[in-house]
């Protein structure tokens, strides 16, 4: 790959350096297209399509060169070359790019979080998300166990979490659960059950000996509902103290959520640490 000798917007007069006329506007036209809210990648290509050329016979831009344009503080007047651009706007140019990259910094952390949540609603399988700059989707969600994908960009996916958590606190009674919808057996339940069916199909058995095991199995079932009757008042209790959301809450979540479920129609569904779902009706 070539590389300039001096930077985009420069040439030499007579061996002296000078400011390139037609290259320095495009140069002031990157600022100001970044300043007033254009992605690199849009501006690049709009320099591809427009065919300037970064060099002699190339006209291929990306979102690196672009980069390097507003990083590079000789447009100010650094270091002797001519300005082309004021120090005010590299300035601003700087303050925007930074807060992108603390913003993207915070979005990452969400999606870390999850990414080990996430689960395809169809099989139950725990999704894996896939990033490849290349496609026009660049990021996806597959199942590897039914190869269900999702193409669904970061900022979309929190953005979509955050509008269910806000239903869900504007509507903390949705994490209520009837109690005949509450399906809970503990394990020593079950171990109880079968060794009554042993029992039955043994034929080896008192009435008193099934009477008491049928009492224990019904106690131990009453604890489980009791302990997920307990988390969904807990569940409501931590919503109706949250209050109305204005952003994405990250603890509200840890404490509330369980999983993220993804549809086969491309719906999102958060699972309540109760069994509830949460679906987007009236969410978006």
């Amino acid at each position: 790959m070539r590389n300039r000798s001096i930077p985009f917007g420069y040439c030499y007069q007579n061996g002296t350096l000078a400011v390139h006329p037609q290259e320095s506007r495009t140069v002031q036209a990157v600022f100001a297209a970044y300043l007033s809210g254009e992605p690199l990648s849009k501006i690049a290509a709009h320099l591809t399509a427009k065919l300037v050329e970064y060099l002699p016979g190339c006209c291929q831009w990306n979102k690196a060169r672009v980069k390097r344009l507003l990083d590079n503080a000789k447009y100010t007047g650094e270091d002797d070359f001519p300005p082309i651009i004021k120090e005010r706007e590299f300035q601003m140019a700087h303050q925007k790019k930074d807060s992108a990259n603390t913003n993207r910094q915070i979005a990452d952390e969400d999606i870390k979080l999850f990414k080990g949540l996430t689960y395809c609603h169809h099989c139950g399988c725990l999704m894996v998300r896939r990033m490849d700059s290349r496609m026009e989707h660049p990021v996806t969600w597959k199942c590897p166990a039914c190869d269900y994908f999702l193409p669904l960009p970061d900022e979309e996916f929190k953005r979509r979490v955050f509008l269910l958590q806000k239903k869900l606190a504007d509507k903390p009674l949705l994490a209520e659960k009837e109690e005949d919808e509450i399906q809970v057996t503990s394990m020593e339940a079950r171990r109880l059950t079968n060794e009554i069916y042993r029992k039955l199909d043994s034929g080896d058995f008192s009435e008193d000996e099934l009477v008491n095991l049928a009492l224990q199995c019904a106690a131990k079932n009453y604890e489980a509902i009791s302990s997920a009757r307990h988390i969904t008042d807990r569940l409501t209790a931590t919503l109706l103290h949250a209050g109305p959301l204005s952003a994405f809450d990250r603890e509200l979540f840890q404490r509330t959520v369980s999983e993220i479920h993804l549809t086969r129609k491309g719906e999102i569904l958060l699972k309540l640490q109760n069994g509830v779902f949460i679906d987007e009706g009236d969410a978006l």
